[in-house]
């Protein structure tokens, strides 16, 4: 029995819908979508002691027209209070971006450490700190570098490239 290409479109939509889509997602790329940039957040959880990284206990995106609004939505309001850095996909703060809020209050000297996603591993460019952090460390492949609070370039050596990035007050 063949069955019609539409209706098979449909079958697979209601499927979609009715299982859902899950709560990470990559932003979508720029040629997928024309209705403006995707805005991300990411919630981290203090290192516990014995860690070595922080906990994600939130990385969502949101695309199209309020996006902006409904990732600011999605953030715990205790977390919402304490924004730690905004990260982009392009050199000063351009393209896609996801902002990074902390659970556990403003940076402190043991800070903050996380490995973004693959997608943000291949795509992030440029940073900027805040939330009382005044230091962020980037490793990746290629090597690793240690800024200030405004990056508008993260180099050569670490653009597209970051595997691990620590943020604290130094």
């Amino acid at each position: 029995m063949r069955i019609p290409r539409t209706m098979l479109a449909l079958a697979t939509a209601a499927l979609v819908v009715a299982l859902g889509s899950p709560a990470v997602a990559a932003p979508a790329p720029a040629d997928a979508k024309g209705s403006g940039p995707t805005h991300c957040v990411l919630v981290l959880d203090e290192v516990k002691a014995g860690g070595s990284a922080s906990h994600v206990s939130l990385h969502q995106c949101f695309d199209g027209p309020g996006a902006s609004a409904r990732a600011a939505a999605a953030v715990p309001r205790a977390a919402a209070q304490t924004e730690l850095m905004t990260w982009s996909e392009h050199a000063d703060w351009g393209g896609e971006y996801t902002k990074v809020y902390g659970n556990a209050g403003p940076c402190d000297a043991a800070g903050y450490s996380f490995s973004p996603n693959s997608y943000w591993s291949t795509h992030l460019s440029s940073l900027l700190v805040d939330g009382g952090c005044t230091k962020a460390f980037l490793s990746g492949p290629r090597g690793n570098g240690t800024f200030g609070r405004s990056v508008p370039y993260v180099g050569d050596t670490l653009n597209d490239a970051v595997t691990y990035i620590k943020i604290w007050r130094g």
